[in-house]
């Protein structure tokens, strides 16, 4: 079961390296004064996403395998995220709470209704 856990957790941070950039947009739309400096606006898209995508690819993954420890999963494996926020953006500390609390819904429905449709999928990865 870790080795699952392992393996979402690395396809998160994959995700999150490719897709952080879109995640960059609209946070840049919901707060252009909070990215401002002499990055060009492609990387300061690119490094203020990768952490909020980091954050909701986190929890959906693991909310979606479900297990016994995927909670300490979770908190491990955001620590870098949770570090860039309280470092850079304390301001906005909220967006990336509410977009993983939005991501843990989606995962929790998506893995009672997978447990519904497959159980015996759903218990071996459980």
């Amino acid at each position: 079961m870790a080795g699952i856990r392992l393996l979402l957790v690395i396809v998160s941070y994959v995700l999150a390296y490719f897709l952080g950039a879109y995640l960059g947009i609209l946070y840049t739309f919901l707060f252009p004064a909070s990215v401002t400096g002499s990055l060009p606006d492609a990387a300061a898209n690119w490094l203020i996403g990768v952490p909020t995508a980091l954050v909701v690819f986190i929890f959906f993954f693991l909310t979606l395998a479900g297990g016994k420890y995927k909670y300490w999963w979770i908190g491990i494996s955001l620590i870098p995220a949770i570090w860039f926020y309280t470092m850079f953006d304390l301001l906005h500390i909220y967006f990336p709470i509410i977009l993983g609390l939005i991501a843990w819904g989606l995962g929790t429905m998506a893995h009672k209704t997978l447990q519904k449709l497959h159980p015996l999928f759903m218990a071996r990865i459980s």
